[in-house]
């Protein structure tokens, strides 16, 4: 292109500023002969590639005088309104995370692939609604009330209902108000296995299309349900984290169900929490957010005690039902994780009396170790910082981290010793324990290697719900959310890693775990029973988990944050980075904090670097170096200056990094 048709170009075209999923934090300028609305699609050259960005802005002249042309508009209408864009933009400097890349996380894979953005099968309403069965409780009405008193402003809440009290009636109820105003209303689970049975009960009271959105829909469902939302024929989505992205003109609600999970937070790429852009949707909206949880976590706590968050409360159980008596079982003097004979016969009087029992162990697998009684060697992955899990179905040894697998070695590779075994229970070898105490017994196992085929966990659900006599043997998979009426015991073994990690938070988790956990117990008439095997039953945690008492250890926990400065009373952000050479990831850290230590920026402390507790992964080294303030604002303001200098450090372009701001782990 000559010079004298370039500046005919500039004339006759306008300037798009335009953002594609790329990992620069910057938009790129272009020509656009044709007209195009902020939001829309584009297709542009980008180096040797063609890319499908979204226009961010207009403008009249440009930085740079040779400018690539857009290739073709796609949209005739924005994908993302003003709003959209403007939430999103928030995200994006909220999180340090290039711009491009965060709109590519919130639109389907359709749009961005550049498929035109046309809704294949909509979905009939040829279906009768039904009352609820029973009448709300005062405070469940009083909870509705609040929360729809509060409707057209901004007003976060955080439902408090101890596990079975209804919090889902409550839901419904302020659904059905904000329905009848002609708005929307979005609801966000952490977990896909919640999605059907709340899709299943919103569907059943509320007079309007219901869609969920969660990444076990092929691409075609997801763009479908993105669509009715962005052109208001959904009334409902429910749907996983990324559903908070979903565009929807008539917002009138956010309901974040089980708020405390830490699967609000995604954990690769874009690293946000659906959660806390709940509030800042809300909040650009002016509409009520709706925190419900038996378990609140402590960010939750504190900005109820900092009088930012209204708390309402449900003290008892919707049915009237009590709360599940509680037993510790000391295994100290055990054998590892065996099952206790008191565990035995609370399983078999439950199915004795036609009931459900539930057996919880937080690790899929058979057996988590796999080694030689002679010499100690264990089988570990050649890729990771960690042991090879046996699983007994396929006769493998698998790495749960980078999913490499292998056979299991007839004699130990250091000794040659014949009789290798296996140490600790993961859910398949306490399904083949249980079967050896109960033959007759169905035994239903869920965790991620029996749900991975497409309906095999509603499946497994319906079998379930339908009442008759089992024993459940499941992870976190089923820790909340699940109402199964006739599960009447649940047992918890191998609980006592969480009072051992490194982690500052895991004893919170773990008190969450076990609340949540002892919570599907007798949720009917009858008064459930829980039994927890520990080595530590000594452990403050357990004393309060015994008297339901989640709140008291909840502030204990808090004040020991507070007393050593940690979140919620502190701001943190972790930038990690990877590398094959693990000299070289901790080099590049080294040289980032010495960067930040040059940012005239007072009480930001820096740790590290430090290796991660998992160092090695995939055949990466993984090094951490963590910032952390009492000022979120100059938190960020640090952030902001490191992401503006990073070409400055030598080896940006040899390692792979990344920055997490809140980190959960």
């Amino acid at each position: 292109m000559n010079h004298f048709t370039q500046l005919r170009l500039l004339v006759l075209s306008s300037i798009v500023q335009v953002a594609v999923n790329v990992p620069l934090y910057k938009t790129f300028d272009y020509l656009c002969e044709s007209s195009v609305a902020i939001g829309a699609r584009v297709k542009v050259p980008f180096g040797r590639k063609k890319m499908i960005g979204i226009v961010l802005g207009h403008k009249d002249k440009s930085d740079f005088s040779k400018l690539k042309q857009v290739e073709l508009v796609i949209d005739d209408a924005p994908i993302l309104d003003s709003t959209m864009l403007d939430f999103l933009q928030w995200a994006s400097n909220y999180y340090h995370h290039p711009i491009g890349e965060v709109l590519c996380a919130a639109i389907p894979k359709n749009l961005r692939l550049g498929k035109p953005a046309i809704i294949k099968k909509t979905p009939t309403q040829s279906r009768v609604t039904k009352p609820a069965e029973f009448e709300p409780t005062e405070e469940q009405n009083s909870a509705t009330k609040s929360i729809v008193a509060s409707l057209n402003t901004y007003q976060p809440f955080l439902l408090f209902g101890i596990t079975g009290s209804g919090k889902t009636e409550v839901y419904l109820n302020a659904a059905e108000k904000v329905l009848s105003q002609n708005k929307q209303v979005l609801v966000l689970v952490p977990e896909i296995g919640l999605t059907p049975q709340m899709v299943k009960r919103f569907m059943q009271r509320l007079d309007t299309v219901v869609v969920s959105i969660h990444s076990q829909l092929n691409e075609t469902q997801k763009l479908d349900a993105y669509l009715l939302a962005k052109q208001g024929v959904a009334g409902v989505v429910l749907g996983t984290r990324s559903a908070i992205f979903t565009p929807m003109p008539n917002l009138g609600l956010i309901i974040v169900d089980e708020e405390h999970d830490n699967s609000f937070k995604q954990q690769s790429g874009f690293r946000y929490n659906a959660r806390d852009l709940s509030f800042i949707r809300a909040k650009k909206n002016h509409i009520p957010v709706v925190f419900g949880t038996a378990t609140p976590s402590l960010e939750t706590l504190k900005n109820v005690i900092d009088q930012k968050i209204k708390n309402l409360t449900l003290a008892g159980r919707a049915t009237g039902a009590k709360l599940p008596l509680v037993t510790l079982i000391d295994t100290s003097r055990d054998a590892i994780n065996q099952l206790s004979t008191q565990l035995i016969e609370s399983i078999k009087q439950t199915l004795d009396n036609n009931k459900q029992a539930m057996v919880f162990i937080n690790r899929r697998g058979y057996a988590p170790i796999y080694f030689c009684p002679n010499c100690g060697w264990r089988a570990s992955c050649e890729h990771c910082d960690a042991t090879m899990v046996y699983h007994h179905g396929i006769n493998r040894l698998k790495c749960h981290h980078c999913n490499a697998q292998s056979l299991p070695q007839q004699s130990c590779p250091e000794c040659d010793h014949d009789g290798l075994e296996v140490l600790g229970y993961g859910t398949e070898r306490l399904e083949k324990t249980l079967e050896s105490y109960f033959p007759k017994a169905t035994i239903i196992r869920i965790d991620r290697d029996t749900t991975r085929r497409k309906k095999s966990f509603n499946q497994h659900l319906e079998k379930i719900n339908s009442g008759e006599s089992c024993i459940i043997v499941g992870t976190q998979m089923l820790a909340k959310g699940h109402d199964f009426t006739n599960l009447d015991m649940v047992g918890v073994v191998d609980v006592d890693m969480g009072l051992l990690s490194l982690d500052f938070r895991a004893t919170e988790h773990l008190a969450q775990l076990l609340i949540q956990v002892s919570g599907r117990a007798g949720r009917a008439k009858d008064q459930g029973e829980v039994v927890i095997q520990t080595r530590f039953k000594d452990h403050l945690i357990f004393q309060h988990v015994l008297r339901s008492r989640y709140l008291t250890f909840a502030n204990h926990l808090l004040k020991e944050r507070q007393r050593v400065g940690l979140p919620p009373f502190s701001f943190q952000a972790l930038l990690c980075a990877n590398a094959k050479n693990k000299q070289m990831a901790w080099d590049f850290l080294s040289e980032a904090a010495a960067l930040i230590q040059q940012i005239d920026v007072e009480g930001v402390d820096l740790w590290g670097p430090a290796p991660a507790v998992i160092e090695k992964r995939s055949d990466y080294f993984y090094c951490n170096l963590y910032l952390q303030s009492n000022d979120r604002s100059k938190l960020h303001q640090t952030l902001s200056t490191l992401i503006d200098n990073t070409h400055r450090l030598k080896l940006i372009n040899k390692v792979r990094w990344y920055l997490d701001v809140d980190p959960i782990e």
